[in-house]
């Protein structure tokens, strides 16, 4: 879909001084005239085009690219409050990290070599960062963010055909995730509030587990496993309770195949809390993080492969960056992919594993020893976690990682077990992890490069 601006569409954003009345806040898909009308609200200049945009991701479906007259590209941004249920949490937690990361880039301490470049959000005429649209009709929240040119974004390390060449991006994204938590870690974490209440926390999907495996189909049933925070109970309640039949819970539950995985994981639980008590305990810090550090949401410039930004800011919240860590490694060291059925093709790529541990230790100069003791123990605790996850979904009807019309009905089956022999690989690799980080963690501190 592309809006091109009429001849007599002239004029500041070239939109119409009046809201139009079509504009509802439960819309799947907007008109030129309601697009021009939004853009006209940010402080921007005349409107060449509006197209959608290709990469708009699978939460915000509302995405555009907005061209002005003068060349310069923008994407304006509906946030999905479907997911995000307190737009304002959002949009307040990323203007901090943006806030953070370029004092942190002007203060002179980031690496003489970054070319780090933070998203820039686009101001409304009434001086904020964020346009509320929302109505009785439902909840319409909007953005407007400078794009950033040059640059290019990957899926994963397999579109690049070279095993040299994929290290190597492998390395730029851990000198990616160094800089972008070194860049935030000025945020005073204890003042953001989470934007998916009880996301990263180990011991509520546990609780959650637990309380499926029990068969628990009400909240009165399920009352002793939910959480006492009533925002996380709001937020979560309804995921600790099945929503299949019986006949279909107990096929699932008594799958032989899956009983294996599902003793695996009751065994683990002790030891998947470290993480999390770690913080809770103050041994590590909380900091700031990302939430969602897959490669597809870091830029690189297109010229030289060098990192450039992370973005897709929606997820920010207080927890340590050792979930970043563990998340972005699990998911480039996973050469079969997260819908691998063959188990056998499940295994840790160890080169990558080095290429990205090499980048990040290499290049951050605000983490801790007792954080960088941990690094290997974070990658398998959040594959363990996300299998956690996908195991407790399948089991209780897919309420959460919702299947799409052409998944197959045991998609999140697969991932689990998938994400759980991972898990088990990583345990075996153990010591070759943990001195592949002590290899590396020497360089802290020296940002060489």
């Amino acid at each position: 879909m592309r809006h091109m601006p009429s001849s007599a569409a002239k004029g500041k954003a070239n939109a119409p001084a009046k809201r139009p009345s079509t504009l509802k806040g439960a819309a799947k898909d907007f008109t030129d005239l309601e697009l021009r009308w939004i853009c006209s609200q940010f402080q921007i200049s005349a409107i060449r085009a509006i197209e959608s945009f290709k990469d708009r991701g699978n939460i915000n479906l509302n995405t555009y690219e907005v061209e002005l007259d003068s060349g310069a590209l923008f994407l304006l941004q509906r946030l999905n409050t479907e997911v995000f249920r307190r737009p304002v949490r959002v949009m307040s937690s990323m203007q901090a990290w943006i806030e953070a990361q370029r004092s942190y880039l002007a203060s002179g301490k980031a690496p003489d070599w970054t070319i780090w470049e933070p998203i820039t959000l686009v101001p409304t005429h009434e001086q904020t960062h964020w346009l509320d649209l929302s109505d009785e009709s439902g909840s319409s929240v909007w953005r407007l963010m400078r794009k950033i040119e040059n640059s290019v974004t990957y899926k994963s390390l397999s579109e690049l055909p070279d095993p040299q060449q994929r290290l190597a991006l492998a390395e730029e994204v851990g000198r990616g995730l160094a800089l972008s938590a070194d860049l935030s870690s000025p945020i005073e974490a204890t003042g953001l509030a989470p934007t998916l209440p009880g996301y990263r926390d180990t011991k509520g999907y546990f609780k959650q587990f637990h309380s499926v495996l029990a068969g628990h189909r009400t909240a009165a049933e399920a009352a002793a496993f939910l959480p006492e925070d009533e925002d996380v109970r709001e937020s979560t309640e309804s995921l600790y309770v099945v929503h299949l039949s019986t006949e279909e819970y107990l096929r699932r539950r008594n799958d032989q195949s899956l009983r294996l995985f599902i003793d695996w994981t009751l065994s683990q639980e002790r030891r998947a809390n470290k993480i999390f008590e770690a913080v809770e305990s103050g041994h590590i810090r909380r900091t700031a993080i990302h939430g969602d550090t897959k490669i597809d949401n870091f830029l690189f410039c297109r010229e030289t492969g060098k990192v450039r930004s992370l973005v897709d800011l929606d997820t920010i919240m207080p927890y340590t960056w050792l979930a970043d860590w563990g998340d972005m490694v699990r998911s480039l060291c996973n050469v079969a992919g997260e819908k691998e059925r063959d188990l056998a093709r499940v295994h840790v790529n160890l080169e990558i594993y080095e290429a990205v541990t090499r980048g990040f230790l290499q290049t951050t100069r605000e983490v801790t020893v007792a954080e960088v003791e941990l690094m290997d123990e974070a990658v398998s605790t959040i594959a363990l976690e996300l299998g956690l996850r996908f195991l407790t979904d399948y089991l209780r009807g897919d309420a959460y990682f919702s299947l799409g019309p052409d998944d197959p009905p045991d998609l999140n089956r697969v991932r689990a077990m998938v994400q759980l022999r991972l898990h088990q690989e990583l345990l075996q690799l153990e010591n070759w992890c943990s001195a592949c980080i002590k290899k590396y963690s020497p360089h802290h501190g020296t940002a060489s490069r």
